[in-house]
């Protein structure tokens, strides 16, 4: 036997060592919503493709444009010099500081222009047209009072760089670009730093986002940069070293608090130091062997479940306290005896418990089923180590007092949960009553709050957030935009999909649905039309010497030449190739790269969506989509959409959770008790128990959301376990209900404690959902507890006492 016990735990050893090679951290917070839903595919592309997971955003706030600009200038000229860790920076628009890249981009775009307005480009061109054409140039010149126009006439005679109307937004040449990179005002800048080395992990993004603000810092405290300018971070880096760090915090601060919480309240108890080290060890033991674990069956594991581990800390210390107050309360049995007394309250409730947990994976929200997968696998193990691990040694450390026969209960009485008598019968039911009708009557008349906003997906105390949103409200976009994403194998079918979302997005706009709208279709080529471009700007490319020729002639410098030949030229390699033509320098890239991507299937385009004002109108706007223009292959998305949709969604799984967790509560109440009456008492018992929960969440207004929804499969999970022990001691010691509250009632107190203080600790986690989830378990277990205790053995001894 012993031989194979050992066997068992050698296994057991192999799959953790095997388990932590194989542990991954994943850092993405997206990877928590569901995979199916059009929203969350959208905002996972607009992340893959369109948000470099390499950029890091600078904002700059100074009292003067002057200083704003001379502080982007300072750290621009700072970061650039450090090649070991930035490979680009971008504070103003690229052709202001290269120029010469912007006859690609133009080029480009006349390009795609219809057949017959190059054409009208070609006749104006033709050398019979020439001389006109400059005599109109030099009039310009002689009588324009436009600081613009004569610069651009000068330097473009020709009026290449003077785009058709149509696509004139779209290219740099109608402004200067720095509402980009400005506000109107100049006091507020934005800089854009990409980072030289792949930042794949958290700790790398770390790393290199302290070098970037160390060398900052440094520049700061010597002057370089105005000690009046205030710099924040943003972008992925910074979002991913807070997660990070929360990361950390959670699974390190929080367990502590939470380890040191259950020593206290186990030493005011119980006043034991060697059963409480022996119990913290084996909790230790516990989180590590179940991380390990986790990563053997899940491989990566999302840093948000990592919260797990306040939880089962609270849920694997409750086996411990039951089987050390069993063994105070039953000094005269030995090891086997006392697992025998013990295991089935300890098996059914870790049944129930890791069952409720698992069923999270049924829920439409990954995260979730990951932190419950986690949490069971953990209870799972608490209960084998335990009732095998824990308890043996136990028994060898208790003192010869406690062998001895007699109330000890004499001898605990200032202890902490050593009851000195039991609430009367007629009191129970007044506490009864009164919470049954207050609870109904704040339902009634307060109702349930609901928040749909994704706000809890984010980190709390954000800087980086915080840092966002100023973006957001000094470039006057305080709404969020909304996203479509244009998919498509080829140009040609992008293109066609970006046209037909136009006309319904038109519609949109007169219906009042949508403020306002920009696609990318200006920007985006069209090979119809440059095959049928190519034949005359190849005409005009070979015909470069006669324009230089006829521009000498009529007095103009051979640097107002420059432009036009660098736009011949790109024409010229359009033509002599077949593939569809794009830009390819610095500056037509930047510009291209908000609105542009390859991927493995193809290409996407991005558009932007201003929703209104009114949020019914836009959610509205939104369940129209579906049926109009995905089939077009339009992806809609953003995060306004994303709580709502997710929410609606998450609701719409509840009742099957609820439903599996529910048959999983029954059939593990059937297996205890083998009496119906029980099992009723057990089920009236967690549905008063809700009840309370829901009216106390009414009373303290507070919300119901995405995540925090998941607590109510789980309280009917671990809530059962209170009544589970409760009635199986009253079995045990024919009602005397004092005796119960003496033995199971006190270790049901300290150990739901315990639990209550682990998800108390997850209320402080850095993540908005997981500490709104902790709150509402923590007060629902505490209500749970509360009634079991209390309440419970009156109404057992009132209906089922006699039988």
């Amino acid at each position: 036997m012993k031989s194979g016990r050992l066997w068992i735990w050698l296994l057991l050893l192999v799959l953790i060592v095997i388990g932590v090679a194989r542990l991954r951290f994943d850092i993405e917070i997206l990877n928590l919503l569901p995979q199916n839903l059009a929203v969350a595919q959208g905002l996972k592309l607009y992340q893959e493709h369109f948000s470099d997971a390499r950029e890091l955003i600078l904002t700059l706030e100074a009292p003067t444009a002057e200083e704003a600009e001379s502080a982007a200038g300072a750290i621009a000229e700072l970061l650039r010099a450090q090649t070991q860790a930035v490979s680009d920076l971008t504070w103003r628009p690229a052709w202001m500081e290269h120029p010469d890249q912007l006859t690609e981009l133009i080029a480009f775009l006349w390009l795609n222009q219809p057949p017959a307005r190059f054409a009208e480009l070609t006749n104006r061109l033709a050398p019979a047209n020439l001389t006109n054409v400059l005599s109109a140039a030099r009039e310009q010149l002689a009588t324009s009072l436009s600081p613009n126009e004569l610069g651009l006439a000068g330097y473009d005679p020709y009026g290449l760089l003077k785009l058709p109307e149509a696509v004139a937004g779209a290219g740099p040449g109608g402004s200067t670009g720095e509402e980009f990179f400005a506000t109107r005002d100049g006091t507020f800048r934005l800089m854009f730093v990409e980072a030289k080395p792949d930042l794949i992990s958290y700790r790398s993004c770390r790393a290199w986002l302290a070098q970037i603000q160390g060398w900052i810092a440094e520049a700061s405290a010597s002057g370089k940069i105005p000690a009046t300018t205030r710099i924040g971070y943003t972008g992925r880096p910074a979002f991913v070293t807070e997660i990070a760090g929360g990361m950390e915090k959670d699974m390190a601060g929080s367990s502590s608090g939470t380890l040191a919480t259950i020593g206290i309240l186990f030493w005011l108890t119980h006043r034991r130091l060697r059963p409480l080290f022996w119990l913290l060890t084996l909790l230790v033991v516990i989180l590590a062997g179940t991380a390990a674990l986790g990563g053997l069956f899940l491989g990566t594991v999302n840093v948000v479940s990592m919260g797990f581990a306040c939880i089962l800390l609270g849920l694997a210390e409750d086996f411990g306290i039951v089987i050390y107050q069993e063994s105070r309360s039953h000094p005269q049995l030995n090891a086997m005896e006392l697992r025998r007394e013990v295991a089935p309250g300890i098996c059914w409730s870790a049944v129930t418990t890791a069952g409720a947990f698992l069923i999270l994976n049924l829920s439409v929200l990954p995260g979730l089923g990951q932190l419950g997968s986690l949490v069971a696998i953990g209870i799972i193990l608490a209960a084998g180590l335990m009732l095998y691990g824990y308890m043996p040694p136990l028994l060898r450390m208790r003192r010869a007092s406690d062998r001895e026969s007699g109330d000890h209960q004499t001898r605990e009485r200032f202890l902490l949960f050593a009851p000195r008598g039991l609430l009367a019968t007629p009191l129970v039911w007044i506490l009864t009553g009164l919470s049954l009708v207050m609870s109904i009557g704040l339902l009634a008349t307060r109702g349930m709050h609901f928040d749909h906003s994704p706000n809890v997906l984010k980190p709390r105390h954000s800087q980086a957030n915080a840092a966002l949103e100023q973006i957001k409200t000094r470039f006057g976009r305080p709404q969020e935009p909304l996203w479509v994403l244009v998919p498509g194998r080829n140009e040609t079918e992008v293109r066609r999909g970006l046209e037909r979302v136009t006309i319904g997005l038109s519609q949109a706009l007169s219906n009042h649905l949508v403020t306002s709208f920009t696609l990318p279709i200006a920007l985006w080529p069209d090979p119809d039309n440059q095959r049928l471009n190519r034949p005359a700007a190849a005409a005009l490319a070979r015909n470069a010497g006669t324009l230089q020729s006829a521009l000498l002639q009529a007095g103009f410098t051979t640097n107002s030449f420059v432009p036009t030949a660098r736009i011949l030229d790109c024409w010229q390699r359009a033509a002599a190739n077949s593939d569809v033509f794009w830009p390819t320098n610095r500056a037509s890239e930047w510009v291209l790269g908000k609105v542009r991507a390859r991927t493995t299937n193809g290409f996407l385009a991005l558009g932007f969506i201003q929703p209104a004002a009114d949020l019914a109108a836009t959610r509205r706007f939104a369940k129209a989509w579906p049926a109009t223009w995905q089939r077009d292959g339009g992806i809609l998305s953003g995060w306004e959409l994303l709580g709502s949709t997710v929410f609606d969604a998450v609701v719409a799984e509840l009742p099957k959770v609820l439903g599996a967790i529910s048959l999983l509560v029954l059939v593990s109440l059937w297996c205890a008790f083998r009496n119906l009456k029980e099992v009723t008492l057990s089920v009236v018992t967690l549905a008063f128990s809700i009840l309370c929960l829901l009216g106390m969440m009414s009373l303290l207004k507070w919300d119901w959301n995405i995540l925090n929804l998941m607590a109510l499969p789980l309280l009917l999970g671990m809530g059962v376990d209170f009544s589970i022990h409760i009635q199986l001691a009253l079995r045990r010691c024919d009602g005397d209900l004092l005796a119960v509250r003496r033995s199971v009632g006190r270790a049901l107190l300290l150990a739901g404690a315990t639990t209550v203080a682990g998800f108390v600790s997850l209320t402080f986690s850095t993540n908005g959902g997981m500490a709104s989830l902790g709150r509402v378990c923590a007060l629902g277990i505490a209500l749970a507890l509360v009634i079991a205790v209390y309440l419970l053995p009156v109404w057992w001894k009132t209906f089922l006492g006699r039988s």
